[in-house]
């Protein structure tokens, strides 16, 4: 078995120290520890506050605005859509139709569950890290994983994301609580975290890799083959209930085509993954040293929580050219193993100490180097609460001087499809979208299906408010027979500048028609 759980071997009156892997020094038996709430609580709030530190300041971009566009449409719409794109959310997508039929869509509406996802994780770890390791380790890989800038993008975003975090951490949790004392209750608790992992977003399935490593070295270390058949039920249930969900969601692999492995994605994935260049390569190292801590500590948590890590990311890599994974949000369940090893690094040494330590002290320890991550991810934290565009900023233009009649066009090198949402979530006027043919949704996706021939659909609209992505060229990513039309039949009135986006009022004939 892994080593027995320091819960375990820490409760009051426990007279004998927990066992070790054979090479592996002898774990020092510390007093009793705080309870598991009493220190994943004050690392939840933290985490939680963190995430509501401008949970609003970052405008919905498109795929926020897809979650607020699906959580709006009728069922019937919804089962239509999922025939077509975005299978793999669709649990998600149910929980936020009920959470925003029952509390609106405002922006902080719709991310309030992923903040209150990444705290369980941060709360959910700081209980792994002290079971694994010690209350020591467990505080400081709970406030490692808080400080990491993605934490907070990914936090802060309506999407599924922060849950699928939560999930992994949840479901390895349950899975030491089985191996302590197997039975068909805790076994069952662990399957159902990995189901509702898996429909989650099936990447994150991939930490059952970790959990093999687990499962076996429990097995070897006297477990008995009991625990290997409740495990090994439990994972076939759990491929039975999760097999026709993969195979629909693979039928889908399209809409990821987008995302590449070249050298310039490779170059970039630290930064996609932790949010920041520089905390992704502090924690990658410090993460190295704990290895090297753990190699005279705990060996047997080496291979599972490298395993974690790395082999996510490497397998996206490599299983390319059949589906393209490889894209830092579709890995970040990787997180909270890479905050455990750097966890041990910091305050491995801490856990060793004979002499009693209390949480209030040992975070006085460690609080340099917390302090030092967090303040060497204060870049990446306020530019994940960056917007790309100020579309609020461009919808009050066109609010303000609305008429009725007016239209609205999209161009620009991220194509409209990336600002029709957006637009459309921040407008109270309602211009008619007058290249539209087929809204999105009814096209069987999130994007418009556009009109062939411009002139008929455009027809004798006066005034059309043209947003574009591209300030330096407005008519880019437009047809050239749409933009020809725009160009030969109407004149540019106004033109506003704002961050990311650009708002020009185009009116037929004269600007005296502004």
């Amino acid at each position: 078995m892994l080593p027995r759980s320091v819960s375990s071997a820490e409760r009051p009156g426990a007279s004998v120290p927990p066992t070790s892997a054979p090479g592996e020094r002898p774990a020092t038996a510390p007093a009793a520890p705080a309870s598991a709430a009493r220190i994943a609580l004050p690392v939840a709030l933290v985490a939680f506050t963190v995430m509501a530190i401008g949970a609003t300041r970052r405008q919905m971009w498109f795929d926020e605005t897809v979650t607020r566009l699906v959580a709006g449409i009728s069922w019937r719409d919804f089962w239509r859509m999922l025939d077509d794109v975005d299978l793999v959310h669709a649990l998600y997508y149910v929980a936020m139709r009920l959470w925003t039929a029952a509390v609106g869509d405002s922006p902080l509406t719709l991310r309030l569950p992923s903040m209150i996802g990444m705290a369980v994780a941060a709360g959910a770890l700081t209980v792994l890290g002290r079971k694994l390791y010690g209350t020591n380790v467990g505080v400081a890989a709970g406030l490692l994983f808080v400080a990491i800038p993605s934490v907070s993008r990914y936090g802060q975003e309506a999407r599924s994301y922060a849950w699928m975090v939560a999930l992994a951490v949840l479901a390895t949790l349950a899975l030491t609580w089985a191996l302590d004392r197997p039975s068909w209750r805790r076994f069952l608790l662990y399957g159902g975290c990995l189901l509702v992992l898996t429909y989650l977003h099936f990447v994150a399935a991939m930490v059952l890799a970790a959990h093999v490593l687990m499962v076996w070295r429990a097995v070897r270390q006297g477990g008995g083959l009991r625990t290997l058949g409740m495990w090994s039920v439990t994972v076939l249930l759990l491929a039975l209930a999760a097999a026709p969900f993969l195979y629909e969601a693979s039928t889908q692999s399209a809409q990821v085509s987008w995302i590449s492995r070249d050298g310039q994605a490779v170059v970039a994935f630290p930064k996609d993954l932790f949010g920041s260049a520089a905390i992704g390569w502090a924690l990658v190292s410090t993460a190295l040293l704990g290895t090297v801590v753990l190699w005279y500590s705990r060996r047997a948590l080496i291979l599972p929580l490298l395993v974690w890590a790395v082999l996510p990311p490497v397998f996206c890599y490599l299983s390319y050219p059949l589906v393209h994974l490889f894209h830092g949000r579709f890995v970040l369940f990787t997180l909270p193993a890479w905050s455990l090893l750097a966890a041990v690094a910091i305050a491995g040494p801490v856990s060793g100490l004979r002499r009693t330590i209390s949480p209030v002290r040992a975070v006085a320890a460690l609080a340099p180097a917390l302090l030092a991550f967090a303040a060497a991810g204060v870049p990446g934290q306020v530019e994940a609460r960056r917007s790309e565009a100020d579309f609020r900023a461009a919808a009050g233009l066109i609010d303000q001087r609305y008429q009725p009649g007016d239209g609205i066009a999209y161009s620009g090198w991220r194509g409209s499809c990336c600002l029709r949402l957006p637009m459309a979530y921040q407008l109270r006027a309602k211009p008619r979208d007058v290249f539209v043919a087929v809204p999105p949704v009814r096209s069987g996706g999130y994007w418009a299906i556009e009109c062939w021939d411009p002139a008929p659909c455009v027809g004798d609209t006066r005034r059309i408010w043209l947003v574009a992505s591209a300030p330096w060229d407005p008519y880019q990513g437009l047809s050239s027979a749409r933009a020809d039309l725009l160009r030969r039949e109407f004149t540019v009135a106004s033109t506003d500048q704002l961050h990311g986006v650009s708002v020009m009022l185009l009116v037929r004939g004269a600007t005296d028609d502004a």
